[in-house]
């Protein structure tokens, strides 16, 4: 299943969309925990790997293949070059099959948008904030200029623009648009859509410490008619639950979940978990922008910054505890990787049914992009942050983890 393209290219194939998954951004909009419809199998010509892969992309480069073809392969192919650590080469993949499709917008909107929406992801991990900004609108404006405003890929594409401005710091930008999709979903009579965009909203003010403003728009959700909606009032308790956590001990977190479990879920949803420690540049970078001083991390010319990345893989038992999370592969420099560890250790997610679930996410240590001092070259440099995204595949969330690759 395409992991860098989840939303727009879900809803191409004809399968609802899954809603995307925060990562390690903060803070992080809402993750509903209702369990992701599977893609249905491309046709068994897309069924293609290595040279085989790479030649059906050479000749959409070509111009022989349709923009539906051209999305399918190409986000392929930039996915397994993205799994394999080549952030770069799959970037400039994808801005290329972004050129060469992006005037195909009015006759076929959702492959352009699923293309702009992987562009978007990769940029992001690659520390490339503007052109995810610029990807990520390229996306809700084909979708929004092209398809009939009630169609479920705009509605999905609005809401990833809300994720946009929370990935660059804009919380109250976000927040706009949060609202603006509510009230256009409740006057339209869509309560399900307007109670997602609730939920953001709700998600985003306890991240950014509004914790009674959150409270209160919490309570007055829980008692519209929509909340007893059965695909609605499960993310609703959890929700409840994420905001009685923040700063509750163990043995009340344990209580609340307790009392969560009454009501079984199949797929298991972040509750709470311990902030990752900041590296020692995001914290000077952090502190010279709260403070307005100087920033002793600020990058020279000369500096280049480099990406490291690594994809763990955990269990998630039915209690809802995390265990045996391992370093299946990545880059070489691991030094950076412990916290990471420890992290995922002090998760804690809601009880399910059935056996445990096998878990596996990608995380990125990288700069980002920016024009240093006495420089005129845009590159990643400063401070490192960290991102991650869930490569877990729906289809083998319970299976055993697969085998360590060869040193």
């Amino acid at each position: 299943m395409p992991i860098i393209a989840t939303i727009t290219l879900a809803l191409l194939l004809g399968a609802p969309a899954e809603q995307p998954r925060p990562g390690d951004r903060a803070p992080a909009a809402a993750e509903l925990p209702t369990p992701p419809a599977e893609l249905p199998a491309p046709p068994a010509e897309l069924i293609v790997t290595g040279r085989r892969l790479a030649d059906a992309h050479a000749a959409c480069v070509r111009g022989e293949c349709t923009p539906l073809r051209d999305a399918r392969v190409s986000i392929a192919l930039a996915e397994e070059q993205f799994r394999g650590g080549a952030y770069l080469d799959a970037k400039h993949l994808l801005a290329a099959a972004v050129a060469r499709n992006r005037r195909h917008a009015a006759t076929d909107p959702k492959p352009v948008a699923a293309l702009y929406e992987a562009y978007a992801t990769v940029a992001r991990h690659d520390g490339d904030l503007r052109i995810f900004r610029t990807a990520v609108r390229g996306q809700v404006e084909t979708l929004r200029e092209n398809l009939p405003p009630d169609d479920p890929a705009v509605l999905e594409s609005e809401t990833a623009l809300g994720d946009m401005w929370i990935t660059v710091g804009e919380y109250g930008q976000a927040d706009k648009v949060f609202a603006a999709i509510e009230r256009r979903q409740a006057d339209a009579g869509n309560d399900r859509a307007a109670m997602k965009a609730s939920i953001n909203r709700i998600w985003l003010a306890a991240a950014r410490g509004q914790d009674d403003r959150a409270t209160a728009m919490l309570a007055a959700l829980e008692v519209r008619p929509a909340a007893a909606d059965p695909t609605i009032r499960p993310a609703l308790r959890v929700l409840r639950l994420r905001l009685v956590a923040r700063g509750t001990d163990d043995g009340q977190v344990d209580r609340l979940i307790a009392d969560l479990a009454r009501e079984p879920m199949t797929r298991p949803a972040l509750i709470s978990g311990p902030p990752y420690a900041p590296t020692a540049g995001a914290a000077a970078e952090n502190a010279a922008r709260r403070f307005s001083d100087v920033n002793m991390s600020a990058s020279l010319s000369s500096e280049v910054g480099r990406i490291n990345w690594t994809d763990i893989g955990f269990w998630i038992d039915p209690d809802g505890r995390t265990r045996d999370a391992e370093i299946l592969r990545g880059s070489p420099s691991r030094g950076w990787i412990p916290p990471v560890l420890t992290q995922i250790a002090g998760r804690r997610y809601t009880t399910f049914v059935g056996t445990p679930a096998y878990r596996v996410e990608r995380f990125t240590l990288r700069a980002k992009y920016g024009t240093p001092k006495d420089s005129n070259i845009r590159r990643r440099t400063g401070a490192t942050w960290l991102e991650s995204l869930d490569l877990t595949d729906p289809t083998t969330a319970g299976a055993a983890p697969p085998p360590p690759p060869a040193p």
